[in-house]
């Protein structure tokens, strides 16, 4: 795979790979994790030339060891037997949860100050007993000595190498790092991605209802990238969303944005909400094998924890 060169693909020539290059793509991986629409809208090649392209992409990447190919229930049971999973050391979270697992998408949505950021900072800490973490910032809500307090707490060495950090400020700016971060996500080895305000920093870009429609196509894209992101370097991806009011006055009061599109594509939601002094609820709204449930925790010098002191 080392020899891999885009130009070895048929009708990919010097100007098409300037193409590929320009928008992040360099490798195998990079071409299936964006899939055989995008591929072909950017390389200018056919729909099934793109189509054909992938299927020998996927090849390689089965001969490399990350066979993602899921024909039957024996191939779904070997992709999901790579799965990891990430406890919080709260034992009734753990209980439901089972932990946070790789090859899947959370959501967790509140208001303001309610602990959102606490609990992903709790998690990428407990990541780093055996792997890699990447934190995303796009409110500039990540505070190092709060994580180093969590750390402590915790007994957890603290290894920069181990935990990666992006800032960004521009929902363009946003999307094209994510794009371009495979390589930094497969050196650093990233169990756990988590991105503090996307769908925020993504609303912030756009102007009024008149360009709703174009910030949920974008939306949508993203979230199909990190999807196959997730699945092919064996992820768990971690969404922290914003709320807004529902005049609604027999639904919930308060609503996660983004809407259907953000909902339909993560595997989990879950709601947390604050309760007296550091009291917080953690509900569990969406989970293919949980019914609805709600979890007591605290915020403390853990971070996320089952007593308040």
């Amino acid at each position: 795979m080392k020899s891999f060169k885009l130009t070895d693909l048929e009708k990919v020539g010097p100007l098409t790979e300037k193409k590929l290059n320009k928008a992040g793509i360099f490798t195998p991986l990079d071409i299936v994790i964006r899939g055989v629409k995008e591929f072909s809208r950017v390389s200018g090649l056919s729909m099934d030339m793109a189509h054909n392209h992938m299927k020998t992409m996927k090849k390689h990447l089965a001969e490399d060891g990350n066979d993602i190919s899921v024909k039957d229930i024996a191939s779904l049971k070997a992709l999901r037997s790579r799965q990891k999973r990430v406890t919080l050391g709260v034992p009734e979270i753990d209980d439901i949860l089972s932990g946070f697992e790789t090859q899947s998408i959370y959501e967790i949505y509140g208001s303001e100050g309610c602990g959102k950021t606490q609990i992903t900072m709790t998690i990428a800490a407990e990541t780093l007993r055996e792997g890699g973490a990447m934190f995303i910032d796009c409110e500039g809500a990540f505070d190092l000595d709060r994580f180093n307090e969590i750390c402590d707490s915790r007994e957890i060495v603290y290894n920069e190498d181990k935990l990666g950090y992006h800032l960004f400020g521009d929902d363009t700016e946003l999307i094209k790092g994510i794009q371009n971060m495979t390589d930094e996500l497969i050196e650093r080895d990233i169990t756990v991605l988590i991105i503090d305000g996307l769908v925020g920093l993504m609303r912030l870009g756009y102007q009024g209802r008149g360009e709703l429609n174009e910030r949920q196509i974008q939306l949508k894209d993203v979230l199909k990238y990190l999807k196959n992101l997730s699945i092919l370097l064996n992820m768990c991806i971690v969404l922290t969303n914003q709320v807004s009011a529902n005049p609604d006055p027999f639904g919930a009061k308060m609503v996660p944005i983004g809407g259907h599109v953000l909902g339909h594509y993560c595997k989990y939601i879950l709601q947390i909400t604050k309760g007296m002094k550091n009291n917080r609820t953690l509900k569990l709204i969406k989970s293919p094998k949980n019914a609805n449930v709600d979890m007591a925790c605290f915020i403390t010098s853990r971070g996320i924890s089952d007593t308040e002191k």
